[in-house]
């Protein structure tokens, strides 16, 4: 399948998103774990992965200060387990490793039962809940996606200098930017403005679905539609891919992103929900 396009300007869709032959209608929840799936391959990229009884474990002392990488993900409690003894196992696991356990993300597909009480405990012990806006897209743009001129749009992985510049400067860390372009699941473009790196996104794909990853444009050249730029090479990668469902999140406060996702037809599916130790 292919997307008509040209490089002046203009990204020309108008058709519903690639269907495998097949594949049953989903509804909301398989939306969810489709994204929990997808960021738990995102994550997993980045330190050793063990399963524990409550959950995933990843874990990276390299890079202790990177949230990302040390962490648990689908976390629900076993049968017959308190939740402080769940949570001082984990402690205790990560510090055989050097490192301490920074997220906790909970399993969506388990009974209230094995997730409150982890809830309350982590609450208890001072970790912060984040929620971020789970935003799906249920058919390509009706209309055609209008870009910048002026850009040079290049893969990531050819200038690892320009993708450390722009992660500093998102206050991420390189490091971990740099990991990921090692995923062959994950392609990731730069945007170039006169040798000067002005932007980044990436796509992780996780079988038949997408998440989108690494959106961040350069403070200096924001509100010039080069964030709507990136967008539109992202569809092109989804659709040469034959991607089905993409996903993304957002911050519920960042209207300026939420404006562009809602303008391209992302809608609110969920929320995702971590708890980060303060």
């Amino acid at each position: 399948m292919t997307v008509p396009s040209n490089r002046s300007g203009r990204y020309n869709v108008a058709m519903s998103l690639p269907v495998l032959k097949g594949a049953a209608a989903v509804g909301r929840d398989d939306l969810l774990r489709f994204f929990h799936k997808i960021q738990l391959e995102y994550r997993r990229h980045l330190g050793e992965e063990t399963q524990l009884d409550c959950g995933t474990a990843i874990v990276n002392a390299e890079l202790k200060s990177v949230s990302d990488a040390n962490g648990v993900m689908d976390a629900a409690l076993p049968p017959d387990t308190a939740a402080a003894a769940a949570l001082d196992s984990v402690t205790a696991h990560f510090a055989q490793s050097s490192s301490l356990c920074q997220r906790w993300v909970l399993n969506p597909s388990a009974p209230l039962e094995q997730t409150q009480p982890l809830v309350e405990e982590l609450t208890r012990r001072g970790h912060a809940r984040q929620t971020m806006d789970i935003l799906h897209l249920p058919r390509l743009p009706q209309s055609p996606v209008r870009e910048v001129g002026g850009l040079r749009i290049v893969p990531a992985r050819a200038s690892y200098r320009h993708v450390r510049e722009l992660a500093e400067e998102a206050g991420q860390s390189a490091d971990a930017a740099l990991l990921h372009l090692d995923d062959p699941r994950f392609e990731a473009m730069l945007a170039l403005k006169e040798g000067q790196a002005v932007a980044i996104a990436g796509v992780l794909g996780s079988g038949e679905n997408a998440g989108v990853q690494q959106l961040f444009v350069s403070e200096r050249f924001r509100r010039q539609g080069i964030g709507r730029t990136m967008m539109s090479r992202v569809l092109e990668i989804c659709v040469r891919s034959l991607y089905r469902h993409i996903l993304l999140s957002v911050e519920p406060q960042n209207t300026a992103a939420q404006g562009l996702f809602r303008g391209l037809g992302f809608e609110k599916v969920g929320e995702w929900v971590e708890f980060v130790s303060s």
